[in-house]
């Protein structure tokens, strides 16, 4: 199988995983036991905080696809690896909005390991291409990949119990790790706006001073050529008309009578009859 063939199967498996993954995360919402008004409106800003994460993944593996960085034997196991953790994204949002004490806080740390290793596993997608070394616009995409991996693992430190409450009673808590989450989303434009400004594209290389004395003779050079140039198109020389007239004047002698060869096909005619 050839990289084009093999990006093609990856990118088609990982868009699969991904469309599945956002249906299996909106009906997680539907099995949480005991559910209120206040549970449901605060399950929905964490399934809305998960859906932006999941789009944005898509979007930047898209952009993976499109350039070829998905082909390849280590792209495609490291594309597995990539699904796969698309894959448990929504179990383990359906383990934390089941509200289940003994299980509910690993759930929150596997969820955010989770996508944290998904940004880092494309960042070395893109550190390993070609594309990384000669276009800005990759690298800053890199950046950003760490940006986002960097605040997920930030969030792993904010207790699990730390949250905004609702006002709707009775009173639930958001996490404020998820909310950091959907900071890091919002900033990332920022991010990337400010970092093209850093950011050097070392695909144009700096050219390096010509001397004087190199530009004088390159210019000497190229004046003399064209004058022979325009000498050569206005005044044609003796020899050019010669060989011209030569030319022309050649087919006539040799169907003509008096060539040298024609003298001899003449003198040896009668000698072979002879013979």
């Amino acid at each position: 199988m050839d990289n084009r063939a093999r990006a093609s199967l990856t990118y088609r498996i990982l868009t699969e995983v991904l469309g599945l993954a956002l249906v299996l995360g909106a009906f997680s919402l539907t099995m949480v036991p005991n559910d209120t008004v206040a549970l449901l409106v605060r399950n929905l800003v964490l399934y809305s905080v998960v859906f932006a994460v999941l789009i944005t993944i898509w979007r930047r593996l898209s952009s993976l696809f499109d350039v070829g960085l998905l082909g390849g034997k280590f792209s495609a196991a490291v594309g597995m690896v990539i699904a796969l953790n698309i894959a448990l994204a929504p179990v383990l949002l359906s383990v934390y909005l089941a509200n289940k004490e003994n299980v509910k806080e690993w759930a929150a740390i596997f969820l955010t390991v989770d996508v944290a290793l998904i940004t880092v596993l494309m960042a070395i997608l893109i550190y390993r291409s070609n594309i990384y070394r000669s276009k800005s616009h990759w690298r800053l995409a890199h950046h950003s990949l760490w940006f986002l991996s960097v605040i997920f693992f930030v969030s792993l430190a904010i207790p699990l119990d730390t949250g905004i409450p609702l006002t709707i009673e009775p009173v639930v808590e958001i996490p404020v790790g998820f909310l950091l989450w959907g900071v890091g989303l919002a900033a990332l434009p920022l991010f990337n706006r400010i970092g093209s400004n850093f950011v050097a594209n070392p695909a144009q290389p700096q050219r390096a001073p010509i001397s004087s004395s190199s530009s004088s003779s390159n210019s000497t050079a190229v004046s003399a050529s064209s004058s022979m140039n325009s000498s050569q198109a206005t005044e044609p020389s003796g020899e050019s008309e010669r060989e011209g007239h030569e030319s022309h004047s050649r087919p006539p002698q040799r169907r003509g009578g008096g060539g040298r060869h024609q003298r001899f096909r003449r003198h040896s005619g009668p000698s072979r009859r002879r013979m």
